[in-house]
C-alpha cells in the first residue's frame, strides 16, 4: 500500500476493451484458490490442467493467485512513472549491460533492437533482480522499493514455486526437483520488468514490419509471468494449425508461458511457444502499452538437459536428450549468451519471415527471444 511520504504517482490509463471480432487462443485457466497443501489430489488436478495446457497451447492463465488487481494496477502505475519520468541522463547511467555482460539489469532504451527491414523498436524497459540490494536504482523507483520487494518475494516464493511444483507433478519428477534449481537466495539473472511499448512510430514503419511491434520468438528461460493486459496485441502461434491467435485479456490474471529451458528439460514434450506482439486493433491504437513481467531462469550453475532418467513420463513418451551428457549448457552460459547476442548479429538485419533465430553459443535456436 502507498505511504504518505511517497511521491504522487501519475495513473497509467489503459485502453478500453476492444470491440473488434478477433480470433483468440482458448487458454486453460488454473484457479489457485483450489490449491491445498494438505490435499495432494487438489495439486494433482491442477497439474493435469497444466499438462493439457502445455501439450496444446503452451500458455495458460492463473487466477485467484493472491495478488490483488489493485496491487497490479499500482505496480503498472509505478512502472509508468519510472519509464516516463526518469531523466534521460539517469537512464543512461543505469543502462543495462546487455551486450557487454549479457544482463538486462537496468534500463533498456528505445531503438536498441531492429524489428524488421531496418525498423527500430519503440520499447523501453526497466529491469531489476529479485534482490533489490544488488544494483543501484533510479530516483523514481527508490521510494517504492519496500512494496516492490514484497511483491518480488511473493511471486518467486509462492507463485513460481507452485508453478514449478505443478510441472514436477505433471512429469512425475522427484518432489522439489525444479524448485531446488530456482532457489531464491542463490543468484541468477532472473529479472522483473516494467515495459512500455510506445505507440509512436515513424511513418511507414508498420507497413515495413507487417504491423509487428515485436517479432515472433520463444522466451529462453524457465517461466515467464505477465500480468494480463487489456491491450490486445500479444499473439501466440498455434502448435497444430500454425495460425497466430490473440491472447485474451482476463482482469487480474497472470499469463504464464514456458521458455526454452522447459523445452530442453522435457525433450520437447512441453514446448516453448512462439509468440509476438502485434499492432493492436484500431480501437486501441491511441495509447501506449505498459505492463509488469517476471522472467525466471534457473540458478547460474544448473546444467540443463532432458530429464529422461528423472521422469517416467518422458521415458514413456520416448523423447530424446537435447544434449549429449556432459555437453549441456549451464543456465549462466546460455542466459548471458542469449541476452548479449539478441539483435546484435548479422542475421537480425535480414528478413526472416517475422521469426527470429540464430546460433547461440553453438546451440541452434529455432526462434530467438527478444524478451
Amino acid at each position: 500500500m502507498p505511504h504518505a511520504s511517497e511521491p504522487e504517482l501519475d495513473h497509467f490509463i489503459s485502453v478500453k476493451p476492444t470491440k473488434e471480432n478477433l480470433e483468440y487462443a482458448d487458454l486453460v485457466c488454473l484457479d489457485f484458490s483450489k490449491w491445498n497443501d494438505d490435499d495432494p489430489e487438489s495439486i494433482k488436478a491442477l497439474a493435469e490442467q497444466l499438462k493439457y495446457a502445455m501439450r496444446t497451447q503452451g500458455f495458460f492463465l492463473i487466477e485467484n493467485h493472491g495478488v490483488s488487481k489493485e496491487t497490479i494496477d499500482r505496480q503498472v502505475d509505478i512502472g509508468y512513472n519510472v519509464l516516463t519520468k526518469t531523466p534521460l541522463e539517469e537512464k543512461q547511467r543505469l543502462e543495462a549491460k546487455i551486450k557487454a555482460r549479457g544482463s538486462y539489469q537496468g534500463f533498456k532504451l528505445r531503438k536498441y533492437w531492429t524489428i524488421e527491414n531496418g525498423v527500430k523498436d519503440q520499447i523501453e524497459q526497466y529491469n531489476w533482480n529479485r534482490d533489490l540490494s544488488l544494483f543501484d536504482h533510479p530516483s523514481t523507483f527508490k521510494p517504492f522499493i519496500s512494496e516492490v520487494q514484497e511483491l518480488n518475494d511473493y511471486l518467486h516464493k509462492v507463485i513460481l514455486h507452485r508453478i514449478l511444483t505443478l510441472f514436477e507433478v505433471s512429469l512425475e519428477l522427484p518432489k522439489g526437483y525444479l524448485v531446488s534449481r530456482h532457489k531464491y537466495e542463490t543468484f541468477d539473472e532472473s529479472w522483473f520488468r516494467y515495459m512500455m511499448y510506445f505507440r509512436e512510430h515513424e511513418e511507414g514503419d508498420m507497413e515495413k514490419t507487417g504491423g509487428l511491434w515485436l517479432k515472433g520468438h520463444q522466451d529462453f528461460g524457465t517461466i515467464t509471468m505477465l500480468f494480463s493486459q487489456p491491450m490486445i496485441s500479444l499473439q501466440l502461434k498455434d502448435h497444430f494449425s500454425g495460425k497466430w491467435r490473440y491472447v485474451p485479456y482476463r482482469p487480474g490474471a497472470i499469463l504464464i508461458n514456458a521458455g526454452e529451458f522447459i523445452e530442453w528439460w522435457t525433450g520437447g514434450y512441453y514446448k516453448a511457444t512462439i509468440h509476438r506482439v502485434h499492432q493492436p486493433p484500431a480501437d486501441q491504437r491511441n495509447q501506449d502499452r505498459c505492463g509488469l513481467f517476471y522472467f525466471t531462469v534457473p540458478n547460474e550453475n544448473v546444467p540443463i538437459n532432458t530429464l529422461i532418467d528423472e521422469s517416467p513420463v518422458l521415458r514413456a513418451a520416448g523423447v530424446q536428450r537435447r544434449f549429449e551428457p556432459g555437453e549441456e549448457p549451464t543456465s549462466e552460459m546460455y542466459v548471458r549468451a542469449r541476452i548479449g547476442a539478441y539483435g546484435q548479429t548479422s542475421i537480425f538485419q535480414k528478413k526472416n519471415k517475422g521469426v527470429d533465430g540464430e546460433m547461440i553459443g553453438g546451440i541452434k535456436t529455432t526462434a530467438t527471444h527478444i524478451s
